[in-house]
């Protein structure tokens, strides 16, 4: 997994961080970021429509790629910004694309965040990440997440379910597995039914504030966002 994330950070790491132009549709560094703007801005008003307003202190952008929600949460407003990735081609465009001193960028290449002291992060968030991983590997991440939250600090991650109800799941369900792979140039998805990923929450000591629909995996998916409160 960390080969192919490297060598997508040195063929066209913002695409590969953001598939929705299509592939050789090239990203202007510019519109590149203003997307991440768009997503925090879009997750911090489903926060607070739950009644949640995290503190603006430390955020950990898990998975960061080439930086664009690294920059997006120093735009919010947190004073601190951790963007950890796997793929030291990543973190390379990361620190010459994001030009803010908020922002610090690390290599993560094992099975958890050692770099990252527990209690320490006020907002971990994680998108188009998990659904990447195999599920005991993603799921080790999301107890890693919950260590490092602060007490009553937020937790907000993507993961799909399930394959969607309709044409483009079916094939999820039914073509074989090297077919699926050429079909997403490599990136494997993998998916967590929601009863399981609350199971795990509560294991950690975390409380499920809400499980909203989402489109990030795409249509052959049925996707959620998950909104967790640490541990008191």
């Amino acid at each position: 997994m960390a080969g192919r994330w490297t060598e997508l950070g040195e063929t066209d790491p913002l695409w590969a961080a953001l598939t929705d132009r299509g592939r050789g549709g090239r990203w202007e560094s510019a519109d590149f970021l203003a997307t991440g703007r768009a997503e925090i801005a879009d997750v911090l008003a489903l926060l607070d429509r739950r009644g949640l307003t995290p503190t603006l202190g430390t955020a950990l952008d898990f998975g960061c790629g080439p930086g664009r929600l690294s920059a997006a949460l120093a735009h919010a407003g947190f004073a601190r910004v951790l963007g950890v990735d796997v793929s030291p081609t990543m973190l390379a465009t990361a620190r010459t694309l994001v030009d803010d001193a908020r922002c610090e960028f690390l290599h993560n290449p094992g099975p958890n965040l050692e770099a990252v002291a527990t209690g320490t992060v006020d907002l971990v968030y994680s998108c188009r990440v998990l659904q990447h991983m195999p599920a005991e590997l993603a799921h080790g991440y999301v107890r890693e997440f919950l260590r490092v939250v602060t007490p009553g600090g937020l937790v907000v991650f993507q993961l799909p379910a399930e394959p969607a109800s309709g044409p483009a799941g079916r094939a999820v369900a039914l073509l074989p597995a090297p077919v699926l792979n050429r079909l997403r140039r490599g990136m494997q998805m993998h998916a967590t039914p929601a009863a399981a990923v609350t199971r795990l929450v509560a294991e950690c000591g975390g409380v499920t504030v809400s499980i909203e629909e989402d489109a990030s995996a795409g249509p052959r998916w049925r996707s959620h966002l998950y909104v967790v409160h640490g541990k008191a």
